[in-house]
C-alpha cells in the first residue's frame, strides 16, 4: 500500500509541478502580449506627428495610458533617440536609460515589464515607444492561483489516499493471498488448497491458472504415491522372493536384476524429484514478480506474450538432440535475416519452449530493449508444463518398471496354472534387464501373434530370467539379443539367441547338469539351466540349444493343446 501512495502521490506532484509552471508561463505571457499591442498601438499613433514634429499630439496620446492602471511609465522617442512625448503614472517622473533605436525588445526586471517597439511611417524609420507596466497584478494573480492549487493538492491527496487503500484491497489482497497460499503449500505440502478467486482480471485468470496447476500437482502427486506405494510392495515381495531363492541360481540372477531395477526405478524418480524442485521455484517467480512483469508491459508486447506462451503449451516438448539442433539453425536464420541480435540465444530459448513455427511474429518482441527479459520470463512460466510433462514421463517410465517387475515376479502360492501369453512375460523380463541391455547390447524383438497358454507364468519367468541373464554375461554387455517367438506346428516357439562367445563343444552336452557352470568360480552355483529344464518339462514342453562362436540359441517349446494334466 505505501509504494501505491508513493508511487501515485509522486506522480501527481510531477503533474501538479507541470501545470502550475505553465500556467505561470501562460499568465506571463498574456501579459506581455498585451504590452506588446497597447505598445504597437500608441506607436501607430504617434507616427505622425513625429513626422511633423507635432510633440503635443504624442502627448496628448500617452495620457490615454492612464486608462490602463498597471502601465507606470509611456515614451515616445524621435529618430533621434531624443525624448519626443512621455507620460509617467501619478506625474512622478522615474529615470529611464535610452533604449535601442531599431529593435523591439521586452523583458521582466524586477517588478516590471518593459517593452520597446520602433515606429516606422512609410516603412521609414520615425522613432521608439517604450512601456513600463507593473507586475503588481500578475503576482496578486499569481499568489491566488498558487492559493487554489495548493488546496486543489491537499484534497487529491486526500481522494489518493483513500484510492490507494481502496486499490491495495482489490490488487494486493489477491496476491497476499497467493503467497500465503504458496508458503502453506511449501510447509505442509497441502497440493488440495484452493486460493479464492476475488476478480475476472488479469490477477483473477492468474489465481485460476495457479488453481489449476495445484490441481494437476495434485493429481499427479497422488499418482506417484500410489505408484510408490505399489512399488513399496513389489519390493516387499521381492525380498520375500529372494529369501526362498537362498543359495539357488535364482538368487544370484535376481541380486543382479534388482540392481537393473532399482537403477530403471531412481531415474525417474530423481527426474520427479527435480521438476517438483522447479516447480517450487517457479511459483515463487509467479507469485511475486509476474504481476509486476505482466503489469509493466506495454499492450501490445503483453499480447505477443502472452501469444508465445500460448504457442507454448500448445506442444510437448519431446524433441530428439538432431530435432533440436536443426530447428535452433531453421529460427536463428530467419532471426538473423530480420537483423535480430542473440539471434541464436533466443532461437535457443524458443525451441525449449518449444514455439518452432511461425516465429516471425514475435520479431517485435524480439526487436524490444527488454526481450531478454520478456523470454526469460516466457522460459521460466512455460517450465511448469515443461516440469509436468517430465514428472508425467517419468512416472509413466517408473509404472512400466514396476508393472514388469510385478508381472514377473507374482507368485502363485497353489501353483494354479493360469491362460497366458508368454510374449508379455518376455517383455517384463527384457524391461527389468534394460540397465544391462541398454550399455552396449542391441536388441531384436521379433514377436509374432501366438495363443495364449495354460501354464505356471511365474515359472516360465524364472526360465526366461536365466536364458536372458546368461546371453547378457555371455555378450560381456556388448553384442546383438534376438528374441523370437511364433508357432511350429502344435508349439509356441520361443527362441533366445546372443552373439557371445559361444559354448565350447565339449561342454555343451554338460550345461543341463546340476552344478555345472562355465562361469568363474563364486559367479554361478550352475542350477539355473537345471532348474530351467526342470521347469518346461514340467508344462510337457522341451529346450534345446545350438552353439558356435557369435551365436548361440536357445530354442523353448511348449505345447499350445496340452490336453494331459502338466508334470508336478
Amino acid at each position: 500500500m505505501l509504494i501505491i501512495q508513493l508511487v501515485s502521490l509522486s506522480s501527481l506532484l510531477i503533474g501538479f509541478a507541470y501545470v502550475i509552471y505553465s500556467n505561470i508561463t501562460v499568465f506571463k505571457e498574456d501579459m506581455k502580449n498585451n504590452a506588446i499591442i497597447n505598445a504597437t498601438l500608441v506607436g501607430d499613433y504617434c507616427a505622425v506627428p513625429l513626422v511633423f514634429d507635432v510633440s503635443e499630439s504624442a502627448v496628448e496620446t500617452l495620457g490615454k495610458l492612464q486608462n490602463i492602471p498597471s502601465l507606470e511609465v509611456g515614451i515616445v522617442y524621435n529618430d533621434k533617440n531624443e525624448v519626443f512625448a512621455e507620460y509617467y503614472k501619478n506625474g512622478n517622473k522615474i529615470p529611464i536609460s535610452n533604449t535601442p533605436k531599431t529593435s523591439s525588445w521586452n523583458k521582466f526586471e524586477n517588478e516590471y515589464l518593459s517593452v520597446s517597439k520602433p515606429i516606422f511611417s512609410d516603412n521609414e524609420f520615425a522613432g521608439t515607444i517604450y512601456l513600463r507596466v507593473s507586475t503588481e497584478e500578475l503576482t496578486i494573480k499569481i499568489n491566488d492561483y498558487l492559493i487554489k492549487m495548493g488546496i486543489l493538492l491537499v484534497v487529491l491527496v486526500i481522494v489518493n489516499y483513500f484510492l490507494a487503500t481502496w486499490l491495495q484491497k482489490v490488487l494486493s489482497e489477491p496476491i497476499l493471498n497467493l503467497t500465503k497460499a504458496t508458503k502453506e503449500i511449501s510447509e505442509k505440502g497441502n497440493y488440495n488448497l484452493r486460493v479464492h478467486k476475488q476478480g475476472k482480471d488479469e490477477i483473477g485468470d492468474l489465481v485460476d491458472e495457479y488453481n489449476k496447476m495445484l490441481s494437476q500437482i495434485y493429481v499427479r502427486e497422488e499418482a506417484l504415491k500410489q505408484r510408490t506405494t505399489e512399488l513399496t510392495k513389489t519390493l516387499g515381495d521381492l525380498k520375500q522372493t529372494q529369501e526362498k531363492l537362498v543359495n539357488s541360481e535364482k538368487l544370484a540372477a535376481l541380486g543382479q536384476l534388482i540392481a537393473g531395477v532399482a537403477h530403471e526405478i531412481n531415474t525417474p524418480l530423481g527426474a520427479i524429484r527435480s521438476s517438483i524442485g522447479n516447480i517450487k521455484k517457479t511459483l515463487h517467480f509467479v507469485i511475486n514478480d509476474y504481476p509486476i512483469f505482466i503489469n509493466q508491459l506495454p499492450d501490445a508486447l503483453r499480447v505477443d506474450f502472452l501469444a508465445l506462451m500460448e504457442d507454448s503449451f500448445k506442444n510437448r516438448h519431446m524433441l530428439t538432440s538432431k530435432e533440436e539442433r536443426t530447428l535452433k539453425k531453421k529460427i536463428a536464420a530467419t532471426f538473423e535475416s530480420h537483423n535480430i541480435k542473440n539471434a541464436y540465444s533466443y532461437a535457443d530459448t524458443f525451441v525449449d519452449i518449444m514455439v518452432v513455427d511461425n516465429v516471425e511474429k514475435y520479431l517485435t518482441l524480439l526487436q524490444n530493449e527488454d526481450s531478454e527479459n520478456i523470454l526469460e520470463t516466457a522460459y521460466k512460466i512455460t517450465g511448469l508444463q515443461r516440469s509436468t510433462e517430465n514428472i508425467e514421463f517419468a512416472s509413466d517410465r517408473a509404472s512400466k518398471v514396476v508393472f514388469a517387475l510385478k508381472n514377473s515376479s507374482r507368485i502363485n502360492i497353489h501353483e494354479e496354472q493360469v491362460l497366458a501369453d508368454v510374449s508379455e512375460g518376455i517383455e517384463s523380463i527384457l524391461i527389468l534387464y534394460n540397465n544391462q541391455i541398454k550399455q552396449g547390447i542391441e536388441v531384436s524383438k521379433v514377436f509374432q501373434k501366438i495363443p495364449k497358454i495354460l501354464c505356471y507364468y511365474d515359472e516360465l519367468n524364472q526360465v526366461w530370467t536365466n536364458i536372458l541373464h546368461n546371453a547378457i554375461y555371455a555378450m560381456d554387455l556388448k553384442g546383438k539379443l534376438t528374441v523370437k517367438t511364433g508357432v511350429e506346428n502344435n508349439w509356441v516357439v520361443v527362441s533366445i539367441t546372443d552373439s557371445g562367445k559361444g559354448i565350447p563343444e565339449d561342454e555343451i552336452h554338460q550345461i543341463f547338469d546340476p552344478f555345472f557352470s562355465t562361469k568363474p568360480t563364486g559367479e554361478g552355483t550352475g542350477i539355473g539351466l537345471d532348474i530351467s529344464k526342470r521347469i518346461i518339462e514340467k508344462h510337457n514342453g522341451k529346450i534345446e540349444v545350438e552353439s558356435k562362436p557369435g551365436k548361440t540359441t536357445f530354442s523353448i517349446y511348449l505345447p499350445i493343446n496340452n490336453s494331459k494334466e502338466l508334470s508336478v
